[in-house]
């Protein structure tokens, strides 16, 4: 894996790879973090969109603000595109601002992967059909998956924090599975 790969992120992605490292309860993985893991090995870039809405999250005494709290201090290291004039209107298939210009974005910069947490939807065919590339889309079960085949992150921790995702946020346990069989195993 090139350490210069470009990576289109998503809101949701950057918060999810945030919720452990703020986690405190007993059943939050510890010992490494996923989001720097993400930001060292890839060259990020997302819409200024996604870290408007990452703002749009702080604030409040809870997970979801502390996560974004963390992504905000980790900003310097993302690339961040105003992309509002060239784009239109955010696609119609029940994405956000944030989803539809970072495929737009994705496409436009001919990322080797566009990240989304989209894939517990109807909303992963839908992105898949708008993505340029389609072997460029990736979840956050599989960037983890990933980051860990090249040895990254340590296998472990991200079974265990594959497991503290399907628990917590309710992701796809057999999406999860398939994941773990075909990268950890």
């Amino acid at each position: 894996m090139s350490e210069h790969a470009v990576a289109v992120v998503d809101t949701n992605v950057l918060l999810n790879l945030a919720t452990p490292v703020v986690d405190g309860r007993p059943q939050a993985p510890s010992g490494s973090d996923p989001l720097k893991a993400l930001l060292t090995a890839y060259d990020i870039h997302v819409p200024a969109s996604v870290l408007g809405e990452v703002t749009d999250a702080t604030g409040d005494d809870d997970l979801l603000a502390a996560a974004a709290d963390v992504v905000l201090k980790a900003a310097h290291h993302v690339t961040t595109h105003d992309v509002d004039d060239r784009t239109d209107e955010p696609l119609d298939y029940g994405l956000d601002r944030g989803e539809s210009e970072g495929i737009w974005l994705a496409n436009e910069l001919e990322a080797d992967l566009f990240i989304t947490d989209e894939f517990n939807t109807t909303n992963y065919l839908f992105v898949t059909l708008a993505l340029a590339d389609r072997n460029t889309l990736f979840t956050t079960p599989h960037i983890l998956c990933t980051l860990a085949t090249h040895e990254i992150l340590p296998e472990g921790y991200v079974d265990a924090v594959l497991t503290y995702y399907v628990e917590i946020k309710g992701w796809d346990a057999q999406y999860v599975t398939q994941l773990r069989q075909h990268h950890l195993e």
